[in-house]
């Protein structure tokens, strides 16, 4: 079976359910994925959540943590594997997994980033609503389908090409399960907040940079080819657009936002602002209790007591954000005079920092 997936031709010895639509007429191949009876190799390795990374002479064997009677071997270029199946073991959801990685690595070598995000395509352009896990990507590329006819190009991990800037459907995805061999000029990458008022606001180098180091694939347990990804993370942000867009999960919301967007009706940038690890919010008696942990705890004296509005600005400061973000936070949250907000504001900061307990971001 041949499949393409962005530039890359992949030819595999045994079907794979999910690369279905990516099917392709037979020619020279990039990569190719061959089945092995052989004994699992050894090695030293690195463990990520449910996978093994084990270094092995000439490249790599992923496995799963609980065991290595399966697994995929890959050279070190990642253009050929060999997928170790027991015999009689279907290919499940876990044999895919590790032919993915390999791609994303092979396809990081050749200028591609696997963004965190729900890429979708409207009027012959790619818009990505980029965010951590539960922040309503989805969602809101859910409101675009109604508003305007959207379409979703990948609900997960689309994969974006640095230069020229095109995002591409894969063969992998999350719970949207969007298996789609399409292509779109890249328009705008957005790193999604909750907003009752929408609004996008600029950002500087550094704050792009920092999304995309957090919400692309990085390959840590190789570091020639986390090296090469983190070179097109540069690349990325310093050419693509990318902004922080604030919005709720409508579909007005979305008209909202793309009216912004079309207008170019940016705020200006601001620099960011996050809540230093090691500490928890606990609401102990109807009080909202700061309290340090691990190694914050013999550096901090006491605890630290926050009322309603502070304890609310100390969730929307776990992750970074800017005083005029927070600002408007507040006042979309509380019905109260915007000037009083900002004194108010400032002052809880200077406590904070004072404490300890925020940092520029």
């Amino acid at each position: 079976m041949y499949y393409r997936i962005a530039d890359v031709t992949f030819l595999s010895e045994l079907p794979l359910p999910s690369y279905a639509a990516f099917e392709c007429a037979p020619g020279d191949a990039d990569a190719v994925l061959r089945l092995s009876r052989e004994t699992p190799p050894q090695g030293s390795e690195t463990r990520a959540r449910s996978v093994a990374y084990r270094r092995i002479e000439g490249g790599w064997f992923f496995h799963s943590v609980y065991n290595d009677a399966s697994g995929l071997i890959v050279s070190g270029d990642y253009t050929r594997m060999r997928l170790i199946l027991p015999e009689g073991k279907p290919v499940t959801y876990m044999e895919e997994h590790y032919v993915r990685v390999a791609l994303e690595c092979l396809l990081a070598r050749r200028g591609f980033v696997s963004l965190h995000a729900a890429c979708f395509s409207l009027d012959g352009w790619a818009i990505a609503f980029s965010a951590d896990s539960g922040m309503g990507k989805s969602t809101r590329a859910r409101a675009w389908e109604e508003a305007f006819g959207a379409s979703l190009i990948s609900g997960d991990r689309p994969l974006i090409r640095v230069g020229p800037l095109e995002a591409f459907g894969v063969p992998w995805d999350g719970k949207e399960s969007c298996y789609r061999s399409v292509h779109f000029p890249l328009r705008m990458i957005c790193e999604v907040r909750r907003a009752a008022v929408p609004s996008i606001r600029k950002m500087t180098f550094r704050q792009k940079r920092q999304l995309l180091l957090q919400q692309c694939f990085l390959p840590m347990w190789d570091t020639e080819t986390a090296a090469v990804q983190m070179m097109n993370i540069v690349r990325l942000a310093s050419s693509a657009a990318i902004v922080r867009a604030f919005c709720g999960p409508t579909a007005e919301d979305a008209r909202a936002l793309r009216r912004i967007m079309d207008m170019q009706q940016f705020l200006e940038e601001e620099p960011d602002m996050k809540a230093k690890s090691g500490f928890v919010l606990r609401n102990i008696v109807d009080e909202h209790v700061l309290i340090p942990t691990g190694d914050n705890i013999n550096q901090f004296n006491g605890t630290l007591l926050l009322n309603d509005v502070s304890a609310f600005i100390w969730g929307k400061l776990q992750n970074p954000i800017s005083r005029e973000d927070l600002i408007a936070a507040v006042l979309d949250q509380y019905q109260v005079d915007k000037a009083q907000a900002a004194e108010d504001l400032d002052a809880l900061l200077e406590k904070l920092r004072t404490y300890g307990v925020i940092e520029d971001n």
